[in-house]
Parts: structure tokens; sequence; C-alpha cells
């Protein structure tokens, strides 16, 4: 098909045109009022036991707390896991991350930590998740070790290094109303397309069967 009869075809089904300019107006309207959702994060810490050494644990961080910690991650993240949280309140988009504090230098987890995250639409609730979240990494920490057998005075334990903060999640506009309308042209391009060539084959179908002797 040359550029000259898609052309024609464009205009001979100029409703079909009309009617995907119509949806991806209605597109480009929910992306640029869309609604207002927020993301709370808070950063748990893992620290290593107490000891007569080290009273406050806090001078034997090791890369190996980090993997204690991205063990917990994935136990939560499981599908055992997110059931268990939805069951206890968390209804929001959630992620749990192990981050990295070392430099390009030490690539090591220096002091092993958890970014805990909830997104959704009340900034209050968000918060209130993600203390379920730090709650729950505590729990399920605990019970690591205690399937290990960990004795008690060497347990690794958990706190909240950064509380909760929930910020408005903000999206770039003009992005999204560029892809709605290059979606819309590219749709509206081959359902004219495609339209035209459907009513074409019926009528040589129909001229074909009026051709035929009875």
């Amino acid at each position: 098909m040359s550029f000259r009869e898609v052309v024609r075809a464009l205009l001979r089904r100029w409703y079909v045109l009309l009617l995907v300019a119509a949806l991806s107006l209605g597109g480009a309207v929910v992306v640029a009022k869309p609604e207002m959702s927020y993301r709370s994060a808070a950063v748990v810490r893992v620290k290593p036991p107490e000891t007569p050494q080290d009273p406050t644990g806090m001078t034997d961080f090791r890369p190996s707390l980090a993997i204690i910690g991205a063990a917990v991650v994935t136990v939560m993240k499981s599908p055992s896991g997110a059931a268990e949280l939805r069951r206890a309140g968390v209804s929001g988009d959630f992620d749990l991350a192990p981050r990295n504090t070392g430099t390009t230098k030490t690539e090591a987890y220096v002091v092993p930590t958890v970014e805990v995250s909830v997104r959704g639409a009340d900034p209050n609730e968000t918060n209130r998740e993600v203390g379920i979240l730090v709650g729950h990494f505590g729990t399920e920490l605990e019970k690591l070790q205690n399937g290990l057998n960990v004795p008690r005075q060497r347990y690794i334990t958990s706190d909240q290094l950064v509380p909760a903060t929930a910020l408005p999640v903000l999206g770039v506009k003009s992005r999204g109303l560029v892809g709605v309308a290059a979606l819309g042209a590219l749709v509206g391009v081959a359902a004219a397309l495609w339209t035209d060539e459907y009513a074409r084959t019926r009528t040589v179908r129909r001229r074909r069967v009026a051709v035929v002797p009875a």
C-alpha cells in the first residue's frame, strides 16, 4: 500500500480517527489530573548482638549481617509472607530493599540496613503500614534465629533507624501526555486501516456473490 493509498484510507475512515482521538483525550485528562498518592518509607537497621567487649554492638557490623537481612526480606516478599502482611493490615503496594552503605572503594554493607516502603492514597495510613512492616521484620528475624537454635544472648536484633515519612509521588505529566498522544496516533491509524481493509474485503465478497449465476 502506497503512502497515497494510506492517506485516502484514513480520509475515508475519518470517523474511526475521531473516535480514537476522543478516547485519547479522555486518557490525557486522567494523566493530566492523576489521583494523589503517597510513598512512606523507613529504614530498619540489623544489629549484631551485644557483648562485654562491645556493649552496644555498634562496632561489630559485618557484611554477613546484610545477608541475614536479605534473607528476612526474601521471606517477607514471598507469596506466603505477602499474604501474612495483607492479613496484618498492609493494603498498599509495599517493598523491602536491602541498602548498601559502602562506598565505591569499599563495596560492603558496613551498616546493614533495609528500606521498607508503602505506597497508597492516605499518608497517615501508609505510615501506619510501614510500622507493620517494621514490626514483622523483627518478628521474622527472630523466627529465623529460633529455627537455627541460636542462643538468646547471641541474637541479631533490629531497630528503626529512620522513622516513616510520607511524601507525595509526583509524576512527569509531559511524558505521560506524550505517551498518550503517541499511543492514540498509533492505535487510530491501525484501527482506521483495518476498518478500511475489512470494508473493502466485504465489498469484494458481495460483488463476487452477485455475479455468481443462479
